[in-house]
């Protein structure tokens, strides 16, 4: 190990899970480095940099396979020379590592006994010193300096609670170095900036002493009631985002010079600014002091938790909304049958078309009442059909995602799996309560429109695929629904009538094991056949008239 670190750490009495920051990207806006999370993906982080001709390109430079791989990468930085990057995993384990050359340089611990009392999820370099870096969790502030000489790693810690300032701090959100190389700043959950005063900040890396620089807490400013979730340094600004969505402008002194706000944007998670000036703006220069900072003159782009994307431009305060993604789960996704379609819909209402080929958003629409569980074009392309966690139905137009007609709400629980007939004359679904419920398309008035035809409590188990088919020597369509119970049930869709679902044989697939999915195999003899799969990790493939296993 060529480096070591050494180490200055503070905590208070609060816990809290850690957040996660996915992305870093340099200040000159040449690299952009992705990383892995941690516990569901696991991983190195990936280096997708590059100069920004290539960024849109999405030009992948290089991959970190030695990296955090058995505990994921909770944080990333990178230098403001963009020569090293420093890594931080859930451990906690630090790494820096030669950025170009993407060869480790120093790797360590923050600390063997108080690792576990907040892991780090935020680290950024000293602008000024790529050998300094800082990194926090929810309830710790750790100061790291490095140096390449075995001098060994030092740690000292000191109690920061409420009883250090007689306030409430709350939990540390983010961390930055004040311009002026002698102080480092802590955002709160309680709207109140640390201030940390740092010692000999201009010593050159080759005479740093063997501990730590003597960094102290010396007050808490109180800057708003709402909590800051971003902190940054802009020029000669200090930068803040809250929950409410407001961006404010201090100087060095924390003076407030400006405030951006809007009523539709949600908790602020980042904020990324323009490195040129608008055209708008340029004329004020002649007017302003030499020595005036323009950092609150940059355009900028913010983001939020409730994964919305906000252009600002600064000359008229106005908030355009640039990308609106799923703020929850993506439970729901289907195929156009003859369009390079995907339409993607989740837990928090909103529903997305994509042209997959040329990766284009097409069209989208917001469900307020309920999240989206499941989606299925018909095979004609004409219609998508959504099933709603409320038990909702809907019947939209493919292209305009508009109600074709009013929604269906014949099911109690969250609608599971929805399917058309080859011929789009009928839409089944199951939902939780393990019930099958069936639309039919009528002519009424001179126009086709869907009604409701009937339910049926078809299974006493979770329902695993409901499966549309044609009889054969027929052109009429087939319905059969697969359980948990290990029942394989069909429906004689052509004697249901209004409010009653006919079942034309129930046929029993497993003895011991659970069958959890069924597809048809494809037709190619006299006979038909459909495939199911157990939890016994076996297939099975059956006869379609018999049920009887062929293999």
């Amino acid at each position: 190990m060529e480096g070591t670190l050494n180490t200055s750490l503070w905590q208070h009495q609060c816990l809290q899970p850690p957040s996660l920051h996915p992305f870093f990207h340099t200040a000159q806006g040449g690299w952009v480095v992705p990383q892995t999370l941690p516990s569901d993906c696991l991983g190195p982080p990936v280096l997708p940099g590059a100069p920004r001709r290539s960024l849109l390109h999405r030009v992948l430079v290089h991959t970190i396979f030695e990296g955090h791989s058995e505990d994921g990468v909770c944080a990333i930085a990178i230098s403001q020379d963009a020569k090293y990057l420093v890594t931080i995993s859930a451990a906690p384990v630090i790494e820096i590592w030669k950025f170009f050359a993407v060869q480790r340089r120093g790797g360590g611990n923050s600390d063997g006994e108080n690792r576990r009392e907040g892991e780090q999820d935020y680290v950024i370099f000293n602008p000024q010193n790529p050998h300094e870096f800082l990194s926090n969790s929810k309830t710790q502030m750790i100061f790291y300096l490095w140096v390449r000489r075995d001098v060994g790693s030092r740690v000292s810690a000191w109690l920061l609670s409420p009883q250090t300032f007689k306030c409430l701090l709350g939990q540390f959100s983010q961390s930055v170095f004040h311009f002026n190389n002698t102080q480092a700043l802590t955002g709160t959950s309680a709207g109140k900036l640390v201030v940390w005063d740092m010692d000999n900040p201009h010593t050159l890396p080759e005479e740093l002493p063997h501990k730590p620089h003597g960094i102290t807490a010396t007050k808490v400013v109180p800057m708003q009631e709402e909590s800051l979730t971003v902190l940054q340094v802009l020029d000669s600004c200090i930068v803040t985002g809250d929950v409410k969505g407001q961006v404010k402008f201090y100087d060095g002194h924390l003076r407030l010079l400006t405030i951006y706000s809007h009523d539709k944007v949600g908790p602020i998670h980042s904020i990324s600014f323009s490195t040129i000036l608008p055209v708008e703006t340029r004329g004020i220069l002649r007017s302003l002091p030499t020595q005036t900072t323009l950092g609150f003159l940059l355009n900028f782009i913010l983001s939020t938790s409730d994964a919305t994307m906000f252009h600002v431009a600064t000359d008229s305060t106005n908030f355009e909304r640039i990308m609106q993604e799923a703020k929850k789960a993506v439970n729901a996704i289907a195929c156009h049958p003859q369009e390079p379609f995907v339409a993607v819909g989740s837990h928090c209402g909103l529903l997305k078309v994509w042209e997959y080929k040329q990766t284009q958003y097409i069209v989208s629409r917001i469900f307020t009442e309920a999240g989206i569980q499941c989606l299925s074009y018909d095979p004609e392309g004409c219609f998508l059909a959504a099933g709603f966690t409320d038990g909702s139905v809907y019947i939209l137009d493919a292209i305009s995602l508009q109600s074709i007609c009013e929604a269906f709400q014949f099911s109690q629980s969250p609608v599971t799996h929805i399917s058309f007939s080859h011929d789009s004359k009928y839409l089944a679904t199951a939902d939780e309560n393990y019930s099958v419920t069936v639309y039919k398309r009528v002519l009424q008035n001179g126009s086709r429109c869907w009604e409701h035809l009937a339910g049926l409590h078809s299974h006493h188990k979770p329902i695993r695929g409901i499966f549309f088919g044609v009889h054969p020597g027929s052109n009429e369509p087939r319905l059969l629904s697969l359980g948990e119970d290990r029942q394989l049930v069909e429906y004689d869709l052509a004697s249901s009538i209004k409010d009653h679902l006919v079942v034309t044989q129930r046929d029993k697939l497993e003895q011991a094991a659970v069958p959890l999915c069924l597809t048809w195999y494809p037709q190619l003899s006299t006979e038909s056949f459909f495939l199911t799969a157990n939890n016994c990790y076996k297939m099975k493939l059956y006869n379609t008239m018999t049920k009887v296993s062929c293999s």
